[in-house]
């Protein structure tokens, strides 16, 4: 199990105790979906009593839930609803689905809007054909830059210290047996991905699985965002990589002028804020 807890902004005054509470909320992932209370203040290094003072606080309020008859916690229903909300306030979203819905019509692949968060790979929304694998959204997810095709397109144009921080704080982790894990080869995979104008995920991520990707710069040149083709090995085929490049790069030409409402590009600007505000 592992949670990476928020970074305190320098001079902000913020209370310890809902830090903690959203702490416990972070303890829960796709593969770790029930905790108990000893496995929760274990992780989080909280005394039992502080740990279940804030799960029951979390509880009562809708943000847990006590599984019937176990020791076991989840999360509750009211984190899916804030993630609703959160989506339909997002007009990127809504304004971006036609172009990706255009884009699975032409190729018959999976098609994914994403941004970065915290050095993250978020997914915005997918697309996909009327039959697959897999029944879920992929909204909401989030995975490495190092071994995606969005990733490593929007990796290729952060400045340099960020991207001196993304792998700092996250490493080059390996995923699958294809996955890029030293710096070395990471820095020419993101200097020929400037060169083509694509970044290409070779079973990196997952085994069977291949995609091409774009990103989508502001007008400073900042990767706000990134919209990839997804599909297997034996239906992306090589030759098809070049046409789908070109496809997704129409796509994100038209989402340029929108590319200051992706959280990216929203969250850069609130850092930059902060540290004027602070004297840096």
């Amino acid at each position: 199990m592992s949670t990476k807890k928020s970074a305190v902004p320098a001079g902000e005054k913020l209370v310890n105790s809902v830090n903690k509470a959203l702490n416990i909320l972070e303890c829960f992932t796709a593969t770790q979906r029930e905790l108990t209370l000893s496995q929760i203040s274990r992780h989080l290094g909280l005394p039992k009593s502080t740990t279940l003072n804030l799960i029951r606080t979390l509880e009562a309020n809708g943000y847990l839930l006590h599984l019937a008859n176990t020791q076991t916690y989840q999360l509750g229903y009211k984190v899916m609803g804030l993630s609703y909300n959160l989506r339909a306030s997002m007009p990127i979203i809504q304004y971006a689905t036609p172009f990706l819905e255009e884009l699975q019509v032409k190729t018959g692949e999976n098609v994914y809007l994403t941004t970065h968060v915290d050095g993250q790979v978020l997914y915005l929304e997918g697309v996909y054909p009327s039959i697959r694998i897999g029944n879920y959204s992929v909204a909401g997810k989030r995975l490495p830059l190092h071994c995606t095709g969005c990733g490593k397109a929007m990796m290729a144009y952060l400045p340099k210290d960020e991207l001196e921080e993304v792998i700092n704080q996250w490493g080059l982790p390996k995923i699958t047996k294809n996955t890029i894990t030293t710096r070395e080869r990471l820095e020419k995979e993101l200097a020929l991905t400037r060169k083509r104008g694509y970044a290409l995920d070779l079973e990196e991520e997952t085994l069977g699985v291949k995609c091409v990707a774009m990103p989508i710069l502001d007008s400073t040149g900042y990767p706000a965002g990134a919209i990839s083709i997804s599909g297997t090995v034996m239906s992306m085929r090589d030759e098809l990589i070049e046409d789908y490049a070109k496809m997704i790069s129409r796509v994100c030409s038209v989402l340029i002028a929108n590319a200051h409402q992706f959280p990216a590009v929203q969250l850069r600007q609130k850092r930059e804020e902060s540290r004027k505000n602070n004297g840096f």
